[in-house]
């Protein structure tokens, strides 16, 4: 039996997410020593809120981007 991983997902309107290009921009905060979390940057969430479009993504977007200083997203 094979497993079958996809590397790119498009969203509801068309964009493509790349998991290479999401995997890139990561941040990695470390935990304790030798542990460390590895979470998506801020757009890059947003992209993947996107993939769903489900009522609950679409407020975690709006909240998401409530958090930008610069008011860019």
């Amino acid at each position: 039996m094979s497993t079958c991983v996809a590397r790119s997902v498009t969203t509801v309107d068309g964009v493509d997410g790349a998991f290479d290009a999401v995997w890139s921009r990561r941040h990695t905060i470390p935990l304790g020593e030798g542990v460390e979390i590895h979470i998506p940057a801020r757009d890059d969430l947003i992209l993947t809120k996107r993939f769903a479009d489900r009522p609950k993504d679409l407020e975690d977007i709006r909240l998401l981007r409530a958090l930008d200083p610069e008011g860019t997203s």
